[in-house]
């Protein structure tokens, strides 16, 4: 009996801290957001030419890294903060200003978003 007890609150105990682990990975990957965008033109992100075309788009709310991804790699990270928009986003957009004839970065709105992701250094105009 007292084998079957001690056999018992060790599994128990095996399943409470792996139900805490995944807790804490689900929480983790929350804090990340990804969407799939298209660069029309070339654009600069924090002094890196990222040349048109489709990406990944990734923010980390908890680092607050941007970073942007083709085929699994990152070609540009940049730093960048949230901002709260007066209404939820209905699609994703990208904005870029011109500096010297190249498009630069300065910010992403992922859709259904009451935030927008602004690029260090950029500003944010409207809402889209």
């Amino acid at each position: 009996m007292k084998s079957f007890l001690k056999s018992t609150f060790a599994a128990l105990m095996i399943c409470a801290l792996a139900s805490i682990a995944i807790s804490a990975a689900t929480k983790d990957k929350a804090k990340v957001k990804t969407q799939d965008v298209t660069f029309t033109s070339d654009v600069m992100v924090n002094g890196t030419l990222v040349k048109a075309g489709d990406y990944q788009v990734k923010f980390n709310e908890q680092t607050g890294e941007l970073a942007i991804l083709k085929d699994g790699k990152v070609k540009a990270k940049t730093t960048a903060q949230l901002q709260s928009r007066s209404d939820k986003a209905k699609n994703t957009s990208v904005r870029m200003i011109e500096k010297g004839g190249v498009a630069e970065l300065t910010g992403i709105t992922f859709g259904g978003s009451n935030q927008d992701v602004v690029v260090a250094g950029g500003a944010v105009t409207g809402n889209n």
